[in-house]
């Protein structure tokens, strides 16, 4: 949540039907819920573009997202998926703090 504006107008939306999550306290419980998952999620972020204009800035990547194991173990399963992940930042403080997070996992193209 330190990525996050401390404002209570935050927008987390992901890919999957139901995954719209206005404010902090919706948002904070989503991503609790999500790194309690029993794997890791990292991404590969091959594709990325910053645009920048005064305290406002977005950023747009394209890449995979990757599942690896079952958390605790030495080993388990990897698997990728592509995913495209687009934030809106806005400058305070001299900090950059996301206000709305768009994640989604596309299918074939």
């Amino acid at each position: 949540m330190e990525l996050f504006d401390d404002s209570g107008d935050i927008l987390f939306v992901g890919s999957d039907k139901g995954e719209v999550f206005q404010g902090r306290r919706a948002t904070a419980e989503f991503l609790q819920a999500l790194f309690n998952l029993p794997f890791v999620f990292s991404s590969d972020l091959k594709n990325t573009t910053v645009r920048q204009g005064g305290s406002v800035a977005w950023v747009f990547t394209d890449g995979n997202m990757i599942h690896s194991g079952d958390r605790g173990k030495a080993v388990g399963k990897v698997s990728t998926a592509p995913c495209r992940f687009s934030v809106t930042m806005i400058k305070k403080e001299g900090r950059w703090k996301w206000q709305l997070f768009h994640g989604s996992v596309p299918g074939a193209e």
